[in-house]
């Protein structure tokens, strides 16, 4: 009798598919985590394991729409928090914990934070016909895109455009072209690997910042030997021109942007939404485009309370539990007592869960604990408080001392130093000696160096700034900084802005840079400093003048006390 009521059971629940195999059946425990599994197996691995590269495919299957930055984000914390896996990879289990994290946030709808510095609405600009379509930025010389590609299409399809790419240009088209670009309905910038870009770049985050409709198209660099204006470019300068399109694609994402890595599609992309009268941020998958939703949220807080009450309860450091330690891991994290009945029915041959295990028990009863469940806790209290947990989920080491003589962490810092890192000391010698000592808080943001993962974390501590200050030294290429900082401008951030030209025969550490690069970089300081300059931002080129104003515009709350 007792067999057949237990027949019974698994063939109501669905946990007794003929095509399950072994190790589905340790995975499987139900209609949700069998959904998951569908579209997991599609893109996992011989060894039960799906790669960074197929994680974004897996989540678009299931309707979610992720970034760069918070794929990458979930992988990471997937190898510091889940089971052991190898790098840049995630089993099953940590998969159902984080899709099921990211359909909470979506359920929510979270409207993007507000930066504490932010002091001037943007209004959206879409809708209306304008004389000249599309404005063809980006790139430009040795270039042959529009010439190419982009020309030919907007001709093929009737589409009006300008194209500021002349054979030789005079000052005289400055104007004309700021005309022509503040009348296009789309800003189509394309980002190409055989120029730096840098100016492109910044104007390129500026534009979205200030809600303009901009399509952008960033393609890789074929790697080993980049090349650029002929000349062969150091692994270093290869990995700042990285490091600053991976901080653009993240800012174009956060603003739900979707960034094209070829040309093609991106052209269609543009003819469609100019046919619909539809925004960048409403082209789809069918569209060719890699759509993004909440690109600001953080993920990777469920995993980690997961592997927290997994590991209070495993005395015996196995990485292993019996079925009465699951329920008491469970109850931990759920406030609820596990259903031991339900356990009992799996059948589990032996008395040991690993932690992969877990992850699917919990994401399996998230709709059968009565008041709200673990992830959704998780949710609110992320979004309440995002700094403090992801800067003690993800920061190797503790805050910077600017943080903890700070009570709480939450409260308002005055000040976020921006630019310039490396071996330049500006902060250490000029600007914290000078804000201690008029009592001002500030976040140091090179305090642990730079990787890939402290992108959300410097991000989130921005935002609980009142004030930007950024310094482009000498010292430094600095494309990531003086993108960032177009990128507030334009959103209309209290900013302070110190730069300093690149000079002749510098040096970059024991690294020589060439003429071309040098013209590239300062090219887009004079960007900057004209888009300071046209937007009323306070512009130094000495370093203790921009911390003094600092000093003074809080002081007085405003600029003009400089």
């Amino acid at each position: 009798m007792a067999n057949f009521i237990s027949y019974i059971f698994h063939t109501v629940s669905g946990d007794n598919a003929n095509d399950d195999s072994a190790s589905e059946k340790a995975r499987i425990w139900g209609p949700i985590t069998r959904n998951l599994w569908k579209v997991f197996k599609k893109y996992k691995d011989t060894q039960d394991h799906v790669p960074l590269q197929k994680l974004r495919l897996a989540c678009n299957e299931l309707g979610l729409l992720p970034s760069k930055c918070q794929v990458y984000e979930m992988v990471q914390c997937a190898v510091e928090y889940g089971s052991p896996c190898k790098p840049d990879h995630i089993t099953f289990g940590e998969f159902c914990v984080l899709i099921s994290e990211l359909q909470n946030y979506y359920s929510l709808s979270p409207v993007s934070p507000r930066p504490r510095s932010l002091f001037k609405e943007r209004i959206e600009m879409f809708g209306g016909k304008k004389k000249r379509r599309v404005f063809l930025g980006g790139s430009c010389n040795p270039t042959t895109w529009r010439p190419d590609k982009a020309i030919p299409f907007f001709k093929e399809h009737e589409i009006t455009f300008y194209n500021p790419q002349v054979q030789s240009w005079i000052p005289e088209l400055m104007e004309l072209e700021a005309q022509a670009k503040q009348n296009a309905d789309v800003l189509f910038f394309v980002i190409d690997t055989e120029t730096r870009a840098v100016a492109s770049m910044i104007e390129t985050a500026y534009l979205i910042a200030c809600k303009r409709q901009v399509v952008m198209v960033i393609p890789e660099y074929q790697k080993p030997s980049v090349m650029i204006s002929e000349e062969k470019i150091s692994d270093s300068e290869l990995s700042d021109l990285e490091r600053a399109r991976l901080i653009l694609t993240d800012l174009a994402e956060r603003n739900s942007v979707p960034v094209f890595t070829s040309l093609d599609p991106a052209l269609e992309g543009t003819k469609i939404m100019l046919s619909k009268g539809i925004r960048v941020q409403d082209l789809t998958l069918k569209d060719g485009a890699q759509p993004v939703r909440y690109g600001f949220l953080k993920l990777g807080e469920a995993l980690l309370q997961l592997r927290e009450a997994f590991n209070s309860v495993d005395s015996t450091k196995r990485d292993k539990l019996s079925a009465r330690d699951i329920c008491l891991a469970y109850k931990c994290c759920t406030g609820e007592d596990l259903d031991t009945e339900w356990l009992k029915r799996k059948q589990k041959p032996t008395n040991d869960y690993l932690f992969e295990e877990f992850c699917c028990i919990v994401t399996e009863n998230r709709e059968n604990v009565h008041h709200d469940t673990l992830i959704e806790r998780l949710v609110s209290n992320v979004m309440s408080s995002p700094l403090r947990w992801i800067l003690e989920k993800i920061s190797s080491r503790p805050p910077p001392p600017c943080l903890l003589a700070v009570e709480n962490i939450e409260d308002v810092r005055d000040i976020y130093l921006g630019g310039t890192c490396g071996s330049s000391r500006w902060r250490e010698d000029i600007a914290e000696p000078l804000f201690r000592k008029q009592g001002l808080s500030y976040i140091n943001p090179c305090g642990n160096g730079w990787s890939r993962k402290l992108i959300p974390i410097l991000v989130a501590s921005r935002e609980k700034c009142r004030m930007f200050l950024y310094v482009i030294t000498s010292e430094t290429r600095s494309i990531t900084s003086m993108i960032e900082a177009g990128y507030y401008i334009g959103m209309g951030c209290k900013l302070i802005l110190c730069v300093q030209k690149l000079q002749k025969d510098s040096l970059l550490g024991d690294e020589q840079m060439t003429e071309n690069g040098i013209k590239d970089y300062n090219r887009g300081r004079d960007y900057l400093c004209d888009l300071a300059n046209r937007e009323g931002v306070p512009l130094f080129e000495d370093v203790t003048e921009a911390v003094n104003c600092v000093i003074a515009s809080l002081t007085h709350g405003h600029t003009n006390a400089c």
